[in-house]
């Protein structure tokens, strides 16, 4: 007795010790055990905060008293808070943390006001809670000795820029977001990004509603850590500050504007273009007459001298990619060859954009191709499966059959080129100039082409990877696929840092459920099967129908049939039926075998893993009480 109660005694103070060092240890003292080590801070961070050239102060601001009876947003402060101690551990005293608490009616509250942090209503009483991060740098001083004024005078400024709220549920995108804040106030200026674009990108006029339509949120979120500039389809020169030049879906350009693209592509300048045979999002406004609307084939002259083919009549159809969509009440749902979920395996994994990204969705994307007498190089980055074939763009221009393109569909047993990258040598386009005047900087050729293509447009819009809400007038994304980061991930590596890019993709905790998709394309096969016999019984008793109008009976148009005319339509007609049975019965097999499989799983988590453990343990005492017995 005496001897248990002893060990009883052991085991609690051993285990107050351990909690006790690990608290002394803190956030030096961490175990990741995720696959994809999603709560380690990443290489791309380390780099960052290893290469602050100026000392950085972050502010977390976080109001105690409006907190008290909110614990998932206490608690996830307390990781907040953990999360920042493990970067000032690691920055090598560049960097500081101090935390306020903004009172109400405190000059810390009129701090947190200034520096735009958002205030949010919790209680009646009108108490407001402030969870933001502010950061905070001065300017390098070696700004003074550029030779500009301007710069000079900017030197030893402090720059700021902040997190106005840290949403709980944004959770996944913490580590990006906070190592962006400390790379921004680290800029002495701005990358530049300057757009053309023929679609409503930065919002526009919504017909249908008869309300202004918001930005696309993925070209919302690179206004602020960059400077993004429009540009107009009467563009005839691109500004020396601009340092990428985004191009979607840009209008029918002039001579002079596609010169001017022409020239900045020549210089080095970085160029980055999405095409789409089949713009979904297109204003109504192009159609009306009351603007641009984009186009297709605006760039053709140019891509033609960079080495590319590029068909905007065509579009690329994947059986292998297809999403599943709903198609209504009483109609199974069904893949659509035009709508593409690529995964790892359609994204170039040795490319850095692309290397951690999970699913990127596109929607009547086109193809691109290297021109035989091409002189530069072109590198595809991302692509189709070999289960795919073209089609006319016309086919989805309206919505398209998704029937029809099941049945049409023959794969052509080769990947198509989703998107590439144009390097190295290129001729001008226009190497006389625009009628005959020629820029005073004219180039005939380069051999420093950077041009990155994509395929689509629709890639960027809200509907095919983001759930926006406005919280508070501010609006919130809640991402379930990678097309926005796609873009950021372009913009940091085309004018930015690359090392911020190995942070985003760590927001996807989703996988997803490959045997049920197996399960579905087995029983959608079948499916298409049983719909191409009961298409072809139906053509031919179209057939037969037609030929017994000859048989009317005189100028009553009465139908006489013979008895084996009758009998084998109602043969017909009974297969008909048992052909639809069939086809329901493919559908409730494949709900059942999805169904199954979600038991057993069910079954594994909650009894066999818990058993096995429990029985594990026991072992473990058996064995232990063996030992002391001997």
């Amino acid at each position: 007795m005496k001897f248990k109660l002893f060990s009883l005694l052991a085991l609690l103070l051993g285990f107050i010790g351990g909690a006790f060092l690990l608290n002394q240890l803190g956030s030096g003292a961490r175990l990741d055990l995720t696959e994809q080590k999603l709560y380690t801070l990443s290489e791309g961070t380390r780099n960052i905060l290893a290469q602050l050239n100026q000392p950085v102060e972050l502010e977390l601001y976080f109001s105690q008293k409006a907190s008290a009876d909110l614990v998932k947003v206490r608690a996830y402060q307390q990781r907040v808070r953990e999360l920042l101690d493990e970067y000032v551990m690691l920055a090598g005293g560049k960097l500081s943390l101090k935390i306020i608490d903004p009172a109400p009616f405190s000059e810390e509250e009129d701090q947190a006001t200034a520096y735009g942090l958002q205030a949010v209503p919790v209680s009646v009483s009108g108490d407001n809670l402030y969870f933001g991060l502010v950061a905070k740098a001065q300017l390098p001083q070696a700004a003074e000795n550029q030779g500009s004024d301007e710069k000079a005078e900017d030197a030893g400024k402090e720059q700021v820029a902040q997190l106005p709220f840290l949403q709980p549920d944004r959770e996944a995108f913490l580590e990006y977001e906070i190592t962006q804040l400390i790379y921004q106030v680290q800029q002495s200026k701005p990358v530049v990004i300057g757009l053309l674009s023929g679609l409503d990108v930065r919002g526009g006029f919504n017909p249908q509603t008869g309300r202004p339509a918001p930005a696309w949120m993925a070209i919302d979120q690179l206004d602020g850590p960059y400077e993004l500039r429009s540009l107009t389809a009467g563009l005839d020169h691109i500004d020396d500050d601009i340092d990428l030049l985004l191009l979607v879906q840009p209008p029918e350009l002039t001579d002079s504007a596609l010169y001017a693209i022409d020239q900045f592509a020549l210089k080095g300048g970085r160029v980055l273009a999405f095409l789409d045979p089949v713009a979904e999002t297109a204003p109504n406004g192009g159609l009306m007459g009351m603007g641009d609307s984009g186009s297709a084939s605006s760039l053709n002259k140019l891509l033609q001298n960079w080495g590319v083919g590029w068909n905007p009549d065509q579009v690329v159809l994947d059986a292998a990619n297809a999403l599943v969509v709903n198609q209504g009440p009483g109609r199974p749902p069904l893949r659509h060859f035009g709508l593409l979920a690529l995964h790892p395996e359609s994204l170039n994994a040795d490319d850095v954009v692309t290397a951690q990204l999970e699913a990127i969705n596109l929607s009547s994307v086109g193809h691109f191709t290297a021109l035989e007498n091409a002189l530069s190089s072109i590198e595809p980055w991302l692509y189709s499966s070999t289960e795919a074939m073209l089609t006319d763009a016309n086919r989805l221009r309206m919505g398209g059959d998704l029937m029809a393109l099941q049945r049409d569909f023959v794969p052509a047993n080769e990947e198509f080129n989703l998107a590439v990258r144009v390097q190295g040598k290129a001729d001008s386009a226009f190497p006389d100039g625009v009628d005959g005047v020629k820029a005073d900087t004219h180039l005939a050729s380069t051999e420093r082409l950077a041009v990155t293509l994509v395929a689509d447009t629709d890639v960027l819009s809200d509907r095919l990877w983001v759930q926006v809400q406005n919280f508070f007038g501010q609006r919130i994304a809640s991402p379930w696929a990678d097309n926005g980061a796609l873009l950021v991930n372009l913009a940091d590596h085309l004018g930015g840092s690359a090392d911020l890019i190995s942070l985003r993709a760590r927001g996807q905790y989703n996988r997803p459920f490959e045997r049920v998709n197996t399960l579905r394309r087995d029983a959608e096969q079948q499916f298409l099967a049983s719909e191409q016999r009961l298409q072809q019984e139906l053509e031919e008793t179209e057939q037969q129908l037609s030929a017994l109008q000859d048989q009317r009976d005189g100028d009553n148009g009465v139908l006489t049939l013979s008895a084996e005319q009758q009998a084998a339509l109602e043969q017909f007609q009974q297969k008909k039926i048992e052909i639809r049975k069939e086809l329901r019965n493919v559908q409730h097999e494949l709900d059942k075998d999805i169904e199954a499989l979600g038991m057993r799983l069910k079954v594994l988590n909650i009894f066999v893993l818990p058993l096995l453990f429990t029985l594990l343990l026991w072992g473990l005492v058996a064995w232990q009480r063996r030992r002391q017995s001997l």
